[in-house]
């Protein structure tokens, strides 16, 4: 029974805490009634360690709140808006844009981000322009580094040791720090409006179904919550192996590199950065993030809404330039591992330039068989269809080349294929510019060949059937 009194005497105690904490608990705030609600809000550091408080609030005085997050008025500091003039959050925007409304009157704007300028956001002597594929209008401005503006993110990477920014020795409370970042932007991402913003902002660049382009939004916001709380630190987990004698083992410790590189390709904006970079932060590393500028308003974005969750400012080195002036940069900056994501073409020449400390996931070519056995059509056609036509074809396992046997060929595989291809349009972002492959012995459709749109070509004698860069072969 004394175990059970001092349980209850903590949860007094807990009560107690929690009365300080909300709008009930204090003199002049309105009772708790049955239609509140529990959100968290961002509390003190201790230690280094953000901590967390619940606040309970009335939903029907929820006019004090940002209707976006939640988490406050606009302008107190609390809200992502900060000090901006906007009266409310719409549920279409973030921090510095407006995804439903970024146009030729309208413009973006990246910036870059280096610990050497105050750990702030800054432009460039060099703005470049991005067109809208959609109409031709300059829509988004990249403020792109300069062969002759590399100095400072070159400075900023040697700077950091080669034991990182923390290791099992060296400040162990931000493995808990980083915990608590991938806690509070889960949630973020879990809202409605923020996860729709982002996903509205990956089609303005990306030509993506709806649906597709929140997948990538709903990945990353996974991934963040399977690092909450302390599985951050357990990724360091460590190893000991008894030794010869007593008072002898052996201790394996899983450690930083230190100055690292993060280079991510155009295809999925959010979801490449985010996994790879919060990976690299986890462990101890300070990294450089280059993303594609044809896309990288997406991160820019993603990297304010994780420094309001905490990431310090000075922890991650954000860059804006052409292929040229960041390999002028790694060469320079000499970092001590690269993650490149991209051409086979580049990661060949990175592999050669960095002598071997690169880690590559380059450009693939991925093959489905189909065997004898035939089931399924309708399911397996719809498969095909989604491996080859969705994002366009723009992803690691986008179809390229398709082998049936030709039991198939007596099914209607290929017609339901082509039906569900032409369903696809620009309109709606499920199907942007694909290239259709040229083959040197072609000919017309002849009519007895299966009924396929006017785009495929048949090659003698018969047996590549292409269409949209993407070929099927009956063997």
């Amino acid at each position: 029974m004394g175990k059970i009194g001092a349980v209850f005497a903590g949860f007094a105690d807990l009560a107690s805490q929690w009365a300080v904490h909300t709008p009930g608990g204090t003199a002049g705030r309105v009772q708790h009634t049955g239609d509140d609600f529990v959100g968290f809000r961002r509390g003190h550091r201790d230690g280094g360690v953000a901590a967390w408080r619940f606040e309970r609030r009335k939903m029907g005085n929820r006019g004090r709140f940002c209707r976006f997050c939640g988490l406050g008025p606009p302008g107190s500091g609390s809200c992502p808006e900060g000090t901006a003039g906007r009266d409310r959050h719409t549920g279409d925007d973030f921090g510095r844009v407006r995804a439903g409304e970024i146009s030729g009157s309208k413009p973006g704007e990246v910036y870059n981000l280096v610990k050497h300028v105050k750990g702030k956001w800054t432009g460039s002597s060099n703005w470049s322009t991005l067109l809208d594929p959609l109409n031709g209008e300059q829509f988004i401005r990249i403020a792109e580094v300069g062969e002759k503006e590399i100095q400072p993110f070159v400075e900023s990477l040697s700077k950091c040791p080669k034991h990182g920014l923390h290791n099992p020795f060296k400040s162990p409370e931000r493995y808990l720090l980083y915990g608590d970042i991938s806690t509070k932007a889960a949630h973020m991402l879990s809202l409605p409006k923020v996860s729709n913003f982002f996903t509205r902002l990956i089609q303005r660049v990306s030509p993506k179904s709806y649906q597709q382009a929140l997948g990538e939004v709903q990945v990353t916001q996974k991934f963040l919550e399977n690092f909450c709380g302390d599985q951050v630190r357990f990724l360091a987990r460590l190893f000991a192996v008894p030794g010869n004698h007593l008072g002898q083992q052996s201790h394996g410790y899983r450690w930083p590199y230190g100055p690292v590189a993060i280079i991510t390709p155009f295809n999925f904006p959010l979801e490449i950065p985010v996994l790879q970079l919060m990976g690299a932060l986890y462990m101890g590393n300070k990294p450089i993030l280059k993303v594609d500028s044809k896309v990288s308003i997406v991160m820019e974005q993603m990297m304010r809404l994780l420094h309001y969750c905490g990431l310090p400012v000075e922890d991650v080195d954000f860059i804006n330039s052409d292929g040229k002036t960041m390999n002028k940069l790694l060469m320079e900056a000499n970092p001590r591992m690269t993650l490149f994501t991209g051409s086979s073409r580049v990661a060949e020449k990175l592999a050669v330039d960095l002598k071997g400390r690169v880690k590559l996931e380059d450009a693939g070519f991925d093959w489905k068989i189909l065997g004898p056995d035939v089931n399924e059509v309708a399911y397996v056609s719809w498969v095909c269809d989604q491996d080859a036509y969705a994002c366009s074809g723009q992803k690691c396992s986008a179809q390229s080349v398709l082998f049936m046997h030709e039991n198939w060929s007596s099914t209607s595989l290929l017609s339901k294929m082509k039906d569900l291809a032409d369903r696809r349009k620009l309109e709606d972002l499920t199907v942007g510019p694909v290239l259709t492959l040229s083959l040197s012995r072609t000919s017309p459709p002849s009519p007895s060949s299966p009924s396929l749109s006017p785009s495929v070509l048949i090659a003698k004698p018969n047996i590549f059937f292409c269409k949209a860069a993407h070929l099927y072969i009956i063997f």
